[in-house]
């Protein structure tokens, strides 16, 4: 089998499309998760793993597995940042640009490589060869190049953390954007080969490891809304 990173015609890892320290805390006291899904040939049932596939040899996981870690320290406040905000935004300093870089682009990557339905709305194109270089190489490319945006996703004053969503896709200024939501934050990748607004350009992540958040009342995001929505019919009609 060939591995989807480096190509190598190998043995594969049994890969998580969207690492499993996001998983965390959704488990229950016997380590398993509760998924509910707007799919119809799907019933809502409990996993104790995350999405996983037949996707990296073993030098690739460990390559990928040093920037999750990192982000995982950060997100469980080993790592600690420096954050400020008035409450309309959030400013994040002191991030590692290269390790925080490769972990989103990674997640991106991974989901548009995935077979799995889940991320079916993920179709990179050839943006998929050129985000694969630049993880292969460890290289987190410019600020404007392949950069998301980060929401907290609030419900009154709490924010959201055990919240997963199926990506989505939408158009922001004109360009594809793809939309998570995972660890309690919404992720908007913009892919693009064009230039970003100056607007988005001053809140993505910069080489000196600052970017600007805005939180999103849950009520407010209608994808999610949306979605659901859709949940409590289908709920309604079980």
């Amino acid at each position: 089998m060939t591995c989807r990173l480096c190509g190598k015609s190998c043995e594969l890892k049994n890969s998580h499309v969207i690492p499993e320290f996001v998983y965390r805390p959704l488990y229950d006291e016997i380590n398993r998760f509760h998924v509910i899904t707007t799919q119809e040939e799907e019933r809502n049932r409990y996993l104790q793993k995350g999405v996983r596939e037949r996707l990296l040899c073993g030098e690739c996981e460990t390559q990928l597995s040093k920037h999750e870690r990192y982000v995982s320290l950060v997100f469980s406040g080993k790592l600690p940042v420096d954050i400020t905000g008035n409450g309309r935004t959030i400013r994040v300093d002191g991030l590692d640009y290269e390790h925080f870089k490769l972990f989103a682009m990674s997640v991106l990557w991974r989901a548009g490589v995935s077979s799995h339905k889940t991320f079916g709305e993920v179709k990179l194109g050839s943006h998929e060869k050129h985000l694969r270089e630049l993880i292969l190489a460890d290289n987190p490319g410019r600020p404007d190049e392949y950069p998301f945006l980060l929401a907290p996703v609030m419900h009154e004053r709490e924010q959201l953390m055990g919240l997963i969503v199926q990506p989505t896709w939408a158009r922001i200024a004109g360009h594809y954007a793809y939309r998570f939501v995972f660890s309690g934050l919404a992720w908007v990748f913009i892919v693009s080969s064009h230039g970003i607004p100056k607007a988005l350009r001053e809140a993505v992540l910069n080489e000196e490891g600052k970017l600007l958040m805005v939180p999103q009342q849950f009520a407010n995001m209608r994808f999610l809304t949306n979605m659901a929505a859709e949940l409590a019919q289908k709920e309604k009609l079980s």
